[in-house]
């Protein structure tokens, strides 16, 4: 997936809050939007290279949002409102051919909102999750606990009964081998994507190329428990 907009290179000054931190941009301090809620801990470190996307907005509040980090010379795209647009475009050019059909976004089922409805057969129902926390060549999800992910993935068990349902996990990193829950920082989570794995709801990781003005899936990683 091209993504559009001018690209600068800034020095990672210190974050501020969810949204907004601090770089340096040439010779002047930015204040930036972060367009991701997780900690991120490992990756924003100061001083580290990190490549900022110009909003061509001019009445936006800041001028450029973080887009990619690099992590040991490698780029790791932190934009995680991406991901749904990376899986429904490998859909699309058939680089995931088990989820084959039109695609609706954002479907209603009882109380829930899913990502994706895969109009094929009897129907799919499918969560899209953005990793970008890796250790030693594993991606993990998630890098903050997440009460949401655990009640999307308790929604798609129940789905499950009428429906098709799947979870996508896409790490937005190209050095990935395999993919784990991040135990360590959310059990419940680890333990309740195992629980709906086991129940059938469908479980598929891919890990992606990263490139300053792109984002696409690479290719299928394994996943443990």
């Amino acid at each position: 997936m091209y993504i559009e907009g001018e690209k600068t290179i800034g020095r990672f000054i210190k974050r501020l809050n969810r949204f907004e931190a601090l770089v340096w941009i040439e010779d002047k301090i930015e204040l930036v939007h972060v367009p991701n809620t997780g900690r991120m801990i490992e990756l924003l470190n100061e001083g580290t290279e990190v490549i900022l996307q110009k909003s061509s907005n001019p009445y936006r509040k800041t001028k450029y949002s973080l887009l990619h980090i690099y992590k040991n010379q490698h780029l790791i795209c932190v934009n995680s409102s991406l991901a749904n647009k990376v899986f429904e475009e490998a859909v699309l050019k058939g680089k995931i051919n088990w989820a084959e059909g039109k695609i609706k976004r954002e479907v209603q089922f009882l109380n829930s909102r899913f990502d994706f409805f895969i109009e094929k057969n009897d129907g799919m129902f499918v969560e899209v999750k953005c990793a970008t926390f890796e250790e030693n060549g594993i991606a993990k999800f998630p890098d903050a606990p997440t009460e949401r992910g655990k009640k999307h993935i308790d929604e798609l068990i129940l789905a499950n009964n009428n429906y098709k349902t799947g979870i996508v996990i896409i790490a937005f990193m190209d050095y990935v081998n395999s993919f784990t829950p991040n135990y360590k920082i959310d059990k419940a989570f680890g333990d309740k994507l195992k629980e709906a794995f086991l129940k059938g709801v469908l479980l598929k990781v891919y890990r992606c190329l990263v490139d300053i003005d792109e984002v696409s899936i690479k290719d299928e990683i394994r996943f443990f428990f």
